[in-house]
């Protein structure tokens, strides 16, 4: 019990981090995740849920009100239960193994909550002053006063560009997040022996294909302009994650031929950095991989030339 209140209170510390305003702070409470998530993989659901719920009381005591608890139960706690009890879940193979949950459907449960939660925060912006995008307008305005100084009409075409892709952005870094913390855990879990679930291989995760049919309406709701519009390229986004790690996992296949690997990989990420729109190539590429099996023909022609 002890390390399960341990992981909790190192999991708030973390967590209340925010309140302390700076940018290095943000990127400490991002982690707030890894404790809880580490003890989830080491010792099972149930332990997962005691940190959770410790780290949930003290945020609580130590930072009074309702917005602190629920930015910490929607953003860290809930998301890396979700995590823990798909990850956690096994059945017997054909082959009498054991069978894991498979990531890729984790990541799409992910993007679901995503989704929820970005539903749930238009219907509690829905009084504001111009609702979810007012508020959001407001709060990039704050953060961003510096280039206040430039051509006004401009600064107001940026933002409303911004207000425009903020949920779907926003939501596609918590999860990022989320997968990150986890794999972290997993991996120290590995390194000391502790781990439940073996490691997963990422590189060849895959994902149902009933979330494109949420792709497309998103998409065709884009189309629509206005209010639905707005929810239907949010939706669109959110949903689209998973298939854009399933991209990157076909592009390392891919590269796993080529000479200069690892400067190519590095050029890719710089440039997604910089640029953002290639994610979209990306996550296409991966609803394309269900079809095309790419990763599969790499893997035998592989096979076919070493066994000549």
């Amino acid at each position: 019990m002890l390390i399960p209140l341990g992981a909790g209170v190192v999991s708030a510390v973390l967590h209340l981090s925010l309140t302390l305003g700076s940018p290095g702070a943000l990127m400490i409470a991002y982690f707030a995740q890894l404790p809880i998530a580490a003890t989830g993989l080491a010792l099972g659901l149930s332990q997962a849920a005691v940190a959770a719920a410790c780290a949930a009381m003290l945020v609580a005591l130590l930072s009074p009100g309702a917005g602190t608890l629920s930015l910490f139960i929607i953003t860290s706690a809930l998301p890396v239960i979700m995590v823990i009890f798909f990850a956690m879940r096994n059945r017997a193979d054909d082959m009498g193994g054991v069978a894991w949950y498979p990531v890729g459907r984790i990541l799409v449960w992910l993007s679901m909550l995503a989704v929820a939660a970005f539903f749930a925060s238009y219907v509690v912006f829905m009084d504001n002053e111009g609702g979810i995008r007012g508020a959001v307008q407001g709060y990039l305005k704050t953060i961003i006063t510096g280039l206040n100084n430039t051509d006004q009409p401009v600064f107001d075409a940026m933002i409303m560009t911004m207000v425009t892709i903020f949920p779907g952005v926003a939501a596609a870094s918590w999860i990022l997040m989320s997968l990150i913390n986890c794999v972290l855990a997993q991996r120290f879990l590995v390194v000391i022996g502790k781990n439940i679930r073996p490691k997963p291989v990422y590189s060849d995760i895959e994902a149902p294909l009933w979330p494109v049919a949420i792709i497309v309406i998103g998409a065709l709701l884009t189309f629509s302009g206005g209010e639905i519009g707005f929810i239907g390229l949010n939706i669109l986004l959110i949903t689209s994650v998973p298939f854009f790690f399933i991209g990157l996992a076909v592009l390392h296949s891919i590269s796993n031929a080529w000479s200069g690997r690892f400067f190519a990989l590095a050029f890719m990420y710089i440039f997604l950095i910089l640029a953002h729109w290639p994610a979209a190539l990306i996550a296409v590429l991966g609803v394309l991989e269900s079809r095309l099996q790419i990763r599969d023909r790499l893997k035998a022609r592989r096979s076919n030339k070493g066994s000549e």
